[in-house]
């Protein structure tokens, strides 16, 4: 299909990238400088998961730790600007058809993605922590490390976001014409066990809550993604003509 943008030589497109980095970077650094207001409040939501206070073992840990939580907060929060000056860049390559493809699903990956965070911080994370924690004896006491807690924390909420974007790969696989969704029905049983084994590998421990907690909510996205694309893999009428496009 045609592509609707202007030819530009390659500093052209350096400048624009320089002008898009620049105002992402802007914006963060400004998030970042009111998140750095809150990462006590984190400090003590995590202590309080655990129940045992956090230990520094560095002079310098304390400090870097909060610079650490602070910037990813504020990643976290400027996802959505960095997606679209991203889309916005790459969108003069694409066509109109795939432009309103990603218009779709950019914003449908980010909610996904908090939804898998969400359910990793305030379900699995907890029960996960208590379900380790209850291996502690009185000769075998916790020495919990901030930064080393916070890394276990971020890599679980990383995980369980990053295993929500499976209907995403699964509409993806059948607008490429990959796979359809009678194969994918008919290798349901398949999946649930990939799944499952998923699940117990992101879920830390031998912990059940925790691994249902990301399975059960998995295999239902995996059901309505498989509607979606029943639905979409139905006979599309061409379009007649596409519009003009051009970048911010």
């Amino acid at each position: 299909m045609k592509r609707n943008d202007t030819p530009q030589s390659f500093w052209d497109h350096i400048e624009e990238f320089r002008k898009r980095f620049l105002r992402v970077l802007s914006v963060l650094l400004v998030v970042f400088a009111g998140c750095a207001y809150k990462v006590d409040p984190v400090i003590n939501t995590l202590s309080k998961i655990t129940g045992v206070p956090f230990v520094y073992t560095q002079p310098t840990e304390a400090f870097f730790i909060r610079l650490k939580i602070a910037f990813m907060m504020a990643l976290f929060l400027c996802i959505p600007l960095i997606i679209f000056e991203i889309w916005k860049f790459v969108g003069v390559a694409l066509t109109v058809r795939e432009r309103h493809w990603m218009m779709g699903t950019l914003p449908a990956s980010y909610f996904l993605f908090c939804l898998g965070a969400a359910i990793s911080w305030f379900v699995v994370l907890p029960s996960a922590t208590k379900f380790l924690m209850s291996f502690s004896t009185a000769a075998l006491q916790p020495f919990l490390s901030i930064d080393g807690y916070i890394s276990f924390a971020m890599w679980m909420t990383l995980a369980f976001g990053g295993l929500f974007q499976l209907p995403l790969g699964v509409l993806f696989l059948v607008r490429m014409d990959i796979v359809d969704p009678k194969t994918l029905s008919h290798y349901r049983p398949h999946v649930v066990a990939g799944l499952a084994l998923l699940s117990a590998f992101l879920t830390p421990g031998g912990d059940p809550f925790s691994q249902l907690a990301l399975l059960i909510p998995s295999y239902i996205l995996f059901e309505i993604s498989l509607l979606v694309a029943r639905f979409l893999s139905k006979p599309v009428v061409p379009e007649e003509k596409e519009s003009e496009w051009t970048p911010e």
